[in-house]
This record gives structure tokens, sequence and C-alpha cells, in this order.
């Protein structure tokens, strides 16, 4: 080979190394890049891609959702949600196995992340047929970790279930300790969740695992196939169960089962003989049903009556409250007076006492309710009749003795229960004002996050960027959060329900400025209920206040009576006020909230005028009838509008008034101007 080419192939090679080098580097600089771009990305790319995928799975397009899902970095807080929700798309499309996978990539990638125990939960329940000894190891894992008492219960519930599938029958002698701890894991489930999800599947395997179950233990599972619907399986169970234990859940079976004759003959021998062993919860309902078997008031008192002399035991309280629920008006002190010295110690006694006191101040036995009232709030002074108790004390002291210990009563209810109805009447009695409602101009404040948002780094900031909401639930316990949560859905009922709940177990009351308190009285539909209060004279306030008592602000909400919409319009009573007014619409129209508002306004406007502008009187009559009203104010005999409310004779009518001016109370406290 002469020099010359020599030279051109050396060249050559040179340059051909330099571009394979050239071509390897590159390749390598793509793969990097192509790592990195699905290990980070920037957080604006992050958003868009899960926003669309969560509206992807929200449209049900769950392929192109798992797909979107997968393409968040891997370096994003976001991602471990994203892989849950690959795995909630993948179950949605039946595809188990890609389930399984995404449940497990959660967990041994994001093994300290909340969603973890919870994936691995859902992975043992997927293979807990096909690969038990996993499935076991998977929940003797969320057994131990800081997950809900659900889980825990459910994940216990199905360890035992495997732990008897491995013992044959033949070796049950030689395994009486795990036969032991089998059935103490599924007693555990049904004595803490007897309505659980899972309830009926423990008792099948429980009765398929022992057909022996034992006699004390059957009752366990009476109780989980009745609570689930399951009658006749719970009539198959009650012979092998203890009478003494059974009797409460037989009755109440055969109640639902229409065998009346037997629920008599069954409830009458069981308070007589079996009161001592059965649960308090079976007693109760199934005296329940023994009490329903009669229809009018004076045949429930009757047999009520019946079966209190027959009763015997610590148990038959609660049939001697009932009783005195149902006697009539001038027999009632002698029966609450008698429950509460028979049972002073009883869970009825609490109430007893109350109604002994408002008896009392209703016969104006001024110096005994004094006397009862301090005896009242030393033995209780928890109780939710506290602010009664107080208020009706410092009225006596008032307006009956004239002492300045009064204002120390009432002053006390507004410090403590802020909320409460009785810190409206007590407000207003402070104040001298006379008229229930008062014009107050309220500002709208919209529903905020409860709390100061969070920071920017934390998962819940990000959650709350992309709108995850229901992957919000899942990483809070708070419930003021969880009510935000269902707002931001539209959820508006539940909403309210969760924050109402919430505050009612805060003793000490956060200011009116919290922000909670707007989830607790939010102002829904406010601009529609401002305009139509205004049109027809009606306080805006008050209106709020009905639609939250009447529907917790769900337009769809529709009564056993037929009631419909916001403010539970009749229908036929929607259309005579309508025709009136010149308003005419299809029945199915009353569940747009502002037709419904705008005549649920026109209505009260119209029964208020009949009672005199009188927004007390009219409360009462939206509820219990204008008739019934009438009659009320023409025989009470009443000096203020205190002492007309404790004296209406329907227990739901007054519960309702006093709700609607406690509500009223608080919208004007928190968003008046």
């Amino acid at each position: 080979m002469s020099a010359k080419l020599k030279f051109v192939m050396l060249v050559f090679n040179k340059i051909n190394k330099n571009q394979i080098n050239k071509v390897i580097i590159f390749v390598i600089c793509l793969i990097l890049g192509f790592g990195f771009a699905k290990i980070y990305q920037p957080q604006w790319k992050t958003e868009r891609l899960y926003k669309q995928a969560l509206k992807d799975y929200q449209n049900e397009n769950y392929q192109n959702s798992y797909y979107l899902f997968s393409k968040i970095g891997y370096m994003s807080s976001l991602k471990p949600m994203a892989i849950y929700r690959q795995a909630m798309c993948a179950k949605a499309l039946g595809d188990k196995k890609s389930e399984l996978k995404r449940y497990q990539q959660l967990f041994k990638h994001y093994s300290t992340n909340k969603l973890a125990p919870e994936a691995k939960y859902q992975a043992g329940q997927i293979i807990v047929d096909e690969n038990p000894n996993l499935a076991l190891k998977y929940f003797q894992s969320v057994s131990k970790s800081n997950i809900d008492d659900d889980y825990k219960i459910a994940a216990d519930y199905y360890k035992a279930r495997i732990a008897a599938s491995k013992i044959r029958y033949s070796n049950k002698i030689l395994s009486r300790a795990k036969v032991a701890g089998v059935e103490k894991s599924f007693r555990h489930y049904l004595q803490t969740v007897p309505d659980g999800r899972l309830a009926v599947s423990v008792a099948v395997n429980w009765k398929k695992f022992n057909p022996n179950i034992k006699s004390e233990d059957v009752i366990y599972l009476v109780r989980a196939y009745y609570l689930a619907g399951l009658y006749k399986d719970a009539m198959a169970l009650v012979p092998k169960a203890k009478t003494d234990e059974v009797w409460a859940l037989k009755a109440s079976s055969l109640y639902k089962l229409y065998d009346y004759q037997n629920v008599k003959n069954i409830v009458e021998e069981g308070v007589v003989k079996y009161s001592d062993n059965v649960d308090v919860s079976d007693y109760r309902r199934a005296v329940d049903d023994y009490v329903n078997l009669y229809d009018s008031q004076g045949d429930k008192l009757k047999y009520t009556t019946k079966l209190l002399s027959l009763a015997k035991g610590k148990k038959k309280d609660y049939i001697w409250n009932k009783k005195c629920s149902l006697v009539q008006s001038k027999d009632k002190f002698v029966c609450y007076r008698d429950l509460y010295k028979n049972f002073p110690d009883g869970d009825f006694a609490e109430n007893a006492m109350v109604q002994v006191f408002m008896i009392g101040v209703r016969n104006k036995n001024y110096q005994k309710c004094k006397d009862l009232a301090q005896e009242f709030l030393k033995k209780y002074p928890d109780s939710k009749f506290v602010p009664q108790v107080m208020f009706w004390a410092g009225k006596i002291e008032q307006t009956y003795y004239h002492s300045p210990k009064y204002s120390e009563y009432f002053q006390n209810i507004i410090n403590n229960y802020p909320d409460s109805y009785y810190a409206y009447r007590a407000y207003w009695m402070l104040k001298g004002v006379h008229s229930s409602t008062i014009p107050a101009a309220l500002e709208f404040k919209p529903v905020e996050y409860p709390y100061r948002y969070p920071d920017k780094n934390s998962v819940l900031y990000h959650l709350i960027e992309v709108q995850d909401y229901d992957m919000i639930l899942k990483y809070t316990d708070d419930e003021f959060i969880k009510s935000w949560v269902e707002f931001q859905k539209g959820n508006y009922a539940t909403s309210m329900i969760i924050a109402r709940e919430a505050m009612d177990k805060i003793k000490v009351k956060p200011p009116k400025t919290d922000l909670r308190w707007r989830l607790v009285y939010p102002q829904n539909y406010y601009k529609q209920v401002q305009n139509y209060a205004a049109q027809y004279n009606n306080n805006d306030a008050l209106m709020m206040a009905i639609i939250r008592e009447e529907s917790s602000f769900n337009s769809d909400a529709q009564s056993g009576v037929g009631a419909i919409g916001l403010m539970q319009l009749m229908p036929s009573t929607a259309h005579d006020i309508g025709q009136k007014h010149g308003i005419t619409f299809n029945t199915s129209y009353l569940f747009n909230p502002e037709l419904n508002i705008r005549l649920g306004n026109l209505y009260y406007s119209t029964i208020k005028g009949m009672l005199n502008n009188m927004d007390v009187s009219a409360i009462a009559a939206y509820n219990g009838g204008i008739g019934s009203v009438t009659r009320w104010k023409s025989t009470f005999l009443y000096n203020d509008t205190d002492e007309f409310v404790e004296q209406i004779p329907y227990d739901e009518t007054k519960n309702y008034v006093e709700k609607v001016f406690r509500s009223y109370w608080n919208y004007t406290r928190i968003y008046q101007k």
C-alpha cells in the first residue's frame, strides 16, 4: 500500500472515530435528557399534565388519563398521587395486573408517603386469593401502619381469613391457638363495625371456617345480617344463639318480615326475662319496633305503658322516657319526675331533669326552678342543655326576681355558647330587643380555605393547585378541610354538615371572624336570597336560615312527603302561590334555585302577613302549618316569645323554630356589616 493511501486511510479512520464518538456522545446525551425529563420537569408542566389527566379521568377517558399520569416527573411531589391515580384508572378499565403494579410501585418507591399503606391494602385485596402469603405480608404491614382504623380492622379480617384458609379441619385440634386467633379477629371486626362493608363477608367466612361456632358468638353474625338487611339469614341463625342475647334482634328481624304478632310476644317476654344480657342498642331498637306496631298516639301510649309495667332491669329507663314523650302535657311532670327519681344516673336522667325544670318554668314554680337549675348545672356542666337552663335561670332572675344576676347568666351563654339559640335570645334580652329579627345589612363573604394557606412546598398546596379534591381527602384528617373540599366540589349539603358537626365538637368556640364559620353557615345562593327577600319584605338572614335548615343547600332535595328544593315547597302550595302572582311553571322547575327561592319568599311573606307580621309565628307555621299556629296563639298562656316557643306541643316544630333562629342569629353575627 502506498504511503499516500496509508495517509488517506489514517485520516479517514480519525474522522470516522470522531464521528462515532460524537454519535455516542449524542446518544448518551439524548438518553440522559429523556431520563432527566422523566425525573425532573418544570412545575408548570407537571400541573398542566396532572390537570389534563384528572380531567380525562373525570370524563371516564381512563386510558389517556393513565398515560398522562405516567408522564408526571419522578421528582414531583405529585408523583405518588399520579401513581395512585393510574391504579384507579387501571381498576376502572378492569386491568387488575396494571392496578396491582401501580400500587406496588407506590409503596415500594414512596414507602413513607401517606398513600403507601392504603396502596398496600388495595394490593392485598387484589391478590388475597391467588397469592395469600404475599397478601398476608401486605395486610400485616397495614395493621402496623398509621392508617385509619377502618383499614386496620379490615386488614385484620383479611389476615384472619387467610389464616383460616391455611388451617385444615383435621388439624384444628393441633392448632387451637391459631383457630382461636382467627375467631378473635372475626369477632373483633363484627364487634367494632357490625354494619361495616365487610361485615357480611366476615360472617359468611366465620360460619364457613367453623360450622359449630359457639352460641355466644352467633349473636355477632345475626346482628351483621340484620344490619345488612338480610333478615331471613339473621333468623336462620337465631336458634343457635343464646336466647337472652338474641331475642331483641329476633324481634326486630320479624318486624322487618311483617310478623307483627310474634314481635309483640317476644318483646313483652324479653323485657321481663332477658333484659340484663341483651345489647342496649338491640334492646332499644326492639322497643321502638314494638311501639311502632301501633299507629295512633293513644295506642302507642297504651302499649308503651304496658311494656313499662312489665319491664325489669336497668334498661327500662328507655321505655320510661318513651312513655314520658307520649303522655299528655298535664302528666309529663309526674312522669319525668319519677323517671329521674328511679334512674338518677341513667342515660335519660339529664333529659328528665331538664323537662321537670321547664315544666316548672311554665307552671311558674320559680323558686323550685332556681334550685333545680343550680343542681343541674353542677351535675351536668357539659350538657347540651346548659345554655337552655342558664337562659331560663337568667330570665327568672330578671323577670320575676328583678335581680341583676340575670346578666351573669346571659353573658355566660354569649361567651361560652356564642352560636346557640339561647345566645341569640340572651343577646336580644340584654340589648332590649323585643322583635325576633332586626334589619341588619349583611356583607357577602365567600367560603375560603379555613386556615392559613398551605406552604408552597407542601403536598396539600400542590393538590389544591391541580384541584384534585378527592386526593386531598386522603391526605387530611381535618374535618374543616374536608368540608372545604366538599364545598369546592359543589357538595354544599355535605360540606355544611361536616363543618357543623366539627364545630359542635369544639368546646371553646372560635371568634366569629374565624373562616371556619363560613363553612358552617355558608352564603350559598345569597344573591338570589337578597334579591327576593328585599322584593317581598323578608329578612334575608332569616331566609338563609330557612334554606339551611330545610335543605342544607341541596337544590335537589325532596322530602318523603314531596316537598321540593331549597326551601322545601310542597308543589300544591307553590302552584297556589304562583297562580296568585302570575307565575306559571312545571313542578319539576321547583328544583331550580332561582324559582324556588322566589316562591319560598312569596309563601313566607304571605303567611307572615296572615300572622300579624310576626316572624316567630311565621317560622312555626312554615313547619307546623298556619292552622296549628293560629290555634296555639289563641289557647296558650304566654307573656313573650320565649314562653310561646317553649309551649309548642310538636317537638319537631319547636325544634325547627329554635334551629332556624339559631341559624338566623349566626348569619347576622358572622356577616353583619
